[in-house]
Parts: C-alpha cells; sequence; structure tokens
C-alpha cells in the first residue's frame, strides 16, 4: 500500500528523468520517438514503449546496452523484447511488443 509520503514526490523529483532523455536526445537526434512515462512514485525511472524492432535496436546502441541484455517475454500471444538501461542516476526500461510471425509448415 503506498503512503501520502509515497505520492508525495514533487514535479521536481523528476528533473533527472527529463534532463537524461533531454542530454540523449540531443547526442542522437535521429532515435526514434517514443511513448514515454514516468511516475512521482519512482522519480528516477522512465519506461520507453517504441513501435518497432529497429526503433528498439536503435535505443539499444544508443544507450549502449549489450545485446544479451536484451529479454523476449511472452505476453499472452504477444511477444516483448525488453531491455533496462542506465544512464547516470536514471534508469530506462525500454520495450516493443509485437505479434510472432505465424509458423508456416511445408507440406
Amino acid at each position: 500500500m503506498l503512503t501520502d509520503i509515497d505520492m508525495n514526490n514533487p514535479l521536481a523529483a523528476q528533473t533527472a528523468v527529463f534532463a537524461a532523455l533531454a542530454q540523449l536526445a540531443e547526442l542522437h537526434p535521429s532515435l526514434p520517438g517514443a511513448y514515454i512515462t514516468t511516475s512521482q512514485i519512482s522519480p528516477t525511472e522512465a519506461h520507453v514503449l517504441l513501435d518497432s524492432l529497429a526503433d528498439l535496436e536503435a535505443w539499444r546502441l544508443a544507450t549502449h546496452t549489450h545485446a544479451d541484455d536484451v529479454q523476449l517475454a511472452d505476453l499472452k500471444g504477444d511477444m516483448q523484447l525488453v531491455f533496462t538501461a542506465p544512464l547516470g542516476r536514471i534508469t530506462l526500461r525500454v520495450y516493443t511488443v509485437f505479434a510472432p510471425l505465424p509458423l508456416v509448415v511445408a507440406t
């Protein structure tokens, strides 16, 4: 159960996330756009949802994340590729969701 103190972080507590994302955008201006969320509950974390596997690869390279750190998960029929990338004092959880290709059996 969250307490009032857990919910009482001001927007300023998220400054590190915004600064890290701005720096990433400055260093990699062609990095694909993303749906990014952050919260007062965990003000030094951001979740980055990307549109495609290619976008995820671009973010992986930009954050210097090793390919072995990318994990594959099954989400009730859809697949998710995800990795966690530390950027200074903040942590990005970067992921994309995609439908698996149908298995074709030749007869």
